[in-house]
């Protein structure tokens, strides 16, 4: 095979006509809103367009993004449901520190932990698969392994928090 063949097959294995196929829409759509001034505004033109241009690339590529979209909503909607009872009961129990709200207290904390969902639900959901990375096996005694370590290491943090075992 020549040099330039190879490149081609590598370039539409990476997904390159999806590309090309969502910049001429984002420049198409972009162009026509920019003639005909729509909006006045230059960020709602481009927020339109950038739309549009993602619509159709996922109706070119409706199989995987199907799938995909679908986990991710599946997964954030059961992680959210599980949030919202989280934080009913630490209103319920009137959980405060120093008599503020516990989340007021720590809002790093709770957004770093909220990061970290989300992370895990893109790669949950399959995503690692669109980014063309592959999917990491995670099986039920390395679940169960991270599970034991991750309490053991709260359990350590409990311990030296309180000033040690008495």
């Amino acid at each position: 095979m020549s040099g330039l063949e190879t490149l081609i097959i590598s370039l539409r294995e990476a997904g390159f006509p999806l590309v090309l196929l969502w910049l001429l829409t984002l420049s198409i759509v972009y162009g026509i809103l920019s003639h005909v001034e729509l909006p006045r505004s230059l960020p709602a033109r481009g927020v339109i367009a950038i739309t549009s241009a993602f619509l159709v690339l996922f109706a070119a590529a409706s199989g995987p993004a199907t799938v995909f979209i679908s986990n991710l909503l599946t997964a954030s909607i059961m992680i959210a449901f599980g949030l919202m009872i989280a934080v009913i009961f630490l209103e319920m129990t009137g959980t405060k520190v120093k008599d503020a709200h516990l989340f007021a207290a720590h809002p790093k904390f709770f957004g770093a932990v909220i990061f970290i969902l989300v992370i895990l639900i893109f790669v949950g959901a399959g995503g690692l698969g669109l980014l063309n990375i592959p999917s990491m096996t995670i099986t039920e005694p390395l679940l169960a392994v991270l599970f034991f370590v991750a309490v053991m290491a709260v359990g350590v943090w409990a311990i030296t928090k309180e000033g040690g075992t008495s």
